[in-house]
């Protein structure tokens, strides 16, 4: 959408449900669910990457639609992924034609243009899987019943003040957000799991700090992680985004994140997951480099007046998340699905040319690695905390 009065109203309703206060009300949800994924890491720790899934769509059902996904396999989540991974198919470089630079295109009849009813097939899947979600609040709504997501707050707000949206806008307002936070959050989580394979070290050191604050009675809290800064760190190293780049007015543009945060000019060995980068300056740069006007620690959020208004809505899910997995587990190389080995962790893939997905967002591909629950008290500390868990999530049951 080009910037004007149309993009201005639908980014002032996105900031006015995304505020702090709105955002910090839902840490509940996004502790809970990290805890309930802890405990299924722990029962089935070959099931990570659909977890780690899991996990974000989840908590984004419930924190939008005030929906509850039980299970990986459930409707509503297979139900988005398959949109999501069509929606990202279709806009891979040479899926379709350059369309807007070359408008010409747009007037071949549909059997010289297949990308057109692939778009349009999306965007029916798209439509009515949004509809339907949206359907589900204003029924429970109609019955006096409400949940703390963010679309009770718009339709009421929109039943208040006939706010002009119709019912596409509140659709697509739902399905932006739940898109939004669902892939690029399990892209993060993921792509976390598989630096902390390759640098035991970071591993170590941020176990060491969670220890020093939690023990083993008990997994990090959103009080908690507020005192851990190592953690902080590796966050900002996962991201792994930086640099700056000028583009013409009225450019349209997806920007190479992963060209951009390899920068050698500005930051030691960038290839290298090395969150001591940030103690020394707070942009991780490197010696002789200086900070220019506007820079930001990290973009991978975005920047300017575009940037992600769901920013810390996920940075909360992530630094939950992480602080939990760092407390629970040893994170080590896992075994060779051919020969049955134990892997060593040069042995396990970190290339961007093999170890990720292709596409607008990537992640990494599954890899080999194995969770062990780092002892027995720990086990039980998850155990217990699991039910406490499943309390918070009885408002999201329908």
């Amino acid at each position: 959408m080009p910037y004007g009065a149309e993009w201005r109203k639908q980014r002032k309703i996105y900031q006015s449900i995304l505020n702090i206060n709105a955002v910090t009300s839902l840490q509940p949800i996004q502790a809970a669910k990290a805890t309930l994924t802890l405990q299924q890491l722990m029962q089935a720790p070959e099931k990570y990457y659909d977890s780690i899934r899991r996990y974000s769509t989840a908590v984004i059902l419930s924190s939008v639609f005030g929906i509850r996904g039980p299970e990986f396999d459930h409707p509503n989540i297979q139900r988005l992924y398959h949109v999501q991974d069509q929606f990202t198919a279709i806009m891979e470089t040479g899926a379709a034609p350059p369309v807007d630079v070359f408008p010409l295109l747009k007037l071949l009849p549909t059997f010289l243009a297949p990308w057109r009813k692939w778009a349009l097939s999306i965007r029916a899947h798209q439509r009515q899987l949004y509809f339907e979600l949206i359907q589900i609040v204003k029924n429970r709504m109609s019955n006096g019943i409400s949940r703390n997501c963010f679309m009770d707050v718009l339709l009421e707000e929109h039943q208040r003040t006939k706010n002009g949206l119709d019912d596409e806008h509140i659709a697509y307002i739902g399905g932006v957000l739940m898109e939004g936070g669902s892939d690029t959050t399990a892209s993060t989580l993921l792509s976390f799991l598989l630096a902390m394979v390759k640098y035991p070290r970071v591993l170590c050191k941020a176990q060491e700090e969670v220890d020093r604050i939690c023990g083993s009675d008990k997994s990090p809290t959103f009080k908690d992680v507020e005192q851990m800064a190592y953690i902080k760190h590796c966050i900002t190293e996962v991201y792994d985004v930086y640099g700056n780049y000028a583009f013409s007015k009225g450019t349209a543009f997806l920007a190479n994140t992963w060209a951009i945060h390899h920068d050698p000019e500005y930051y030691d060995a960038p290839e290298e997951f090395r969150p001591e980068r940030y103690e020394s300056n707070e942009f991780g740069y490197r010696e002789k480099s200086k900070a220019f006007d506007g820079v930001r620690k990290t973009y991978g959020f975005g920047a300017g007046r575009r940037i992600c208004p769901g920013q810390h809505l996920a940075e909360n899910s992530l630094i939950i998340n992480i602080s939990k997995l760092v407390w629970a587990f040893n994170i080590t190389p896992g075994i060779d699905p051919v020969s049955g080995a134990q892997l060593s962790k040069e042995q396990v893939s970190d290339s961007i040319e093999t170890a990720w997905t292709n596409g607008v967002l990537t992640a990494p591909k599954p890899f080999p690695v194995t969770l062990s629950v780092r002892s027995k008290k720990h086990q039980e500390t998850i155990h217990r905390e699991n039910e406490e868990a499943h309390q918070v999530f009885q408002e999201y049951e329908d």
